[in-house]
């Protein structure tokens, strides 16, 4: 069966099927329904939990053997197996045999993030939908964040003005993880108000998560007054030069290594997972790989080393800044090569 969210509480009260895939595009979301399942799980007798990461070098028959095997504590087990990747890839094979014959005394939960929409198509995805569950949580599109936050609210016990809301969603910027952060805090400085602007303006810091993740995924998206918001914001607030530029750099060598990837093979995905970048990390990069190329991105990771030793130097760093921003400028502009080829 294909679960929604909002079915997610009642299902849980049943007796679990045996196998579930948990999927999407809202870390916050996925975490909170993994939590639910495992304590559903523990009320239901699953005592045992046993936890495989499936990388790229993950021996599948490895999940065979755990669902083979009796343990010597529980008498049901959960085992969860995360997908590194954006899928099962070898073990397409293994979950469609599991499917076909599931173990009676497991609780087996499949874990990815984003996966396409082709991917939820094939037979490995049917398979679980016909033995068990499958839950993927589609990302929150901007007009539906007012009424999530306000949800929330309402569930820790606050209300708001609608002008509150619009504010904590703005300030937030779809970032689920943040918002529901600022809820907490909100409830702990104003148990059981009613919000006003102020009050959350006064309360909740700025926090659009202006850290050095939010600058590097400004830039994959090609936003480029995002990317230099991010960037202003980290030096007002006093973040090390040094420490945004390793950031920085970290990302570029990913970035040049799935660049590189997908101008031979125009695959984004397989590009990404060849960079060992995995999940919904893929996402802003998936958006960047056609518009960018590796020898630009290389270039852009040269001058990087450069803008290092500039802020380490005496009365290096406010050039050194000033070059960061033209870098951020560079990366987050480039627009698509002629043709797909390589810039």
């Amino acid at each position: 069966m294909q679960l929604r969210l909002a079915q997610l509480e009642s299902h849980l009260k049943q007796p679990l099927r045996p196998l579930y895939l948990v999927a999407g595009e809202e870390p916050l979301l996925i975490q909170e329904s993994l939590d639910a399942l495992r304590a559903a799980a523990r009320v239901q007798g699953a005592s045992e939990r046993q936890v495989l990461d499936a990388d790229k070098a993950f021996d599948w028959s490895q999940l065979t053997q755990a669902t083979a095997s009796l343990s010597l504590f529980a008498s049901k087990r959960l085992i969860e197996v995360n997908l590194m990747g954006s899928g099962p890839g070898d073990g397409a094979a293994t979950i469609k045999e599991i499917a076909q014959s599931p173990p009676p005394d497991d609780v087996i939960v499949l874990i990815a993030g984003a996966l396409e929409w082709k991917t939820r198509q094939a037979a490995w995805y049917s398979a679980i939908d016909q033995a068990g569950a499958t839950l993927y949580i589609e990302a929150l599109k901007p007009e539906q964040l007012p009424a999530w936050i306000a949800q929330r609210l309402k569930v820790a016990g606050l209300s708001a003005s609608s002008d509150a809301i619009e504010l904590l969603a703005h300030r937030t910027e779809g970032n689920l993880l943040a918002a529901q952060q600022d809820i907490e805090k909100l409830k702990l400085l104003h148990p059981g108000a009613t919000l006003d602007q102020d009050q959350v303006r006064a309360a909740v810091a700025d926090s659009a998560r202006f850290d050095a993740f939010d600058l590097t995924d400004k830039v994959l998206l090609g936003d480029a007054a995002g990317a230099v918001r991010s960037l202003s914001r980290l030096r007002e607030e006093g973040v090390e030069l040094v420490a945004l530029v390793g950031a920085w750099a970290w990302m570029l060598r990913q970035w040049g290594q799935a660049a590189a990837h997908y101008a031979q093979s125009r695959n984004a995905t397989a590009a990404c997972e060849a960079a060992r970048i995995f999940g919904p990390r893929q996402q802003p990069y998936l958006k960047a790989l056609p518009r960018v190329g590796p020898n630009r991105v290389y270039s852009l990771l040269a001058r990087a080393s450069s803008i290092d030793l500039k802020g380490k130097s005496t009365g290096g760093e406010p050039a050194a800044w000033e070059e960061l921003l033209a870098c951020v400028l560079a990366a987050s502009s480039a627009a698509p090569s002629p043709q797909n080829r390589t810039p």
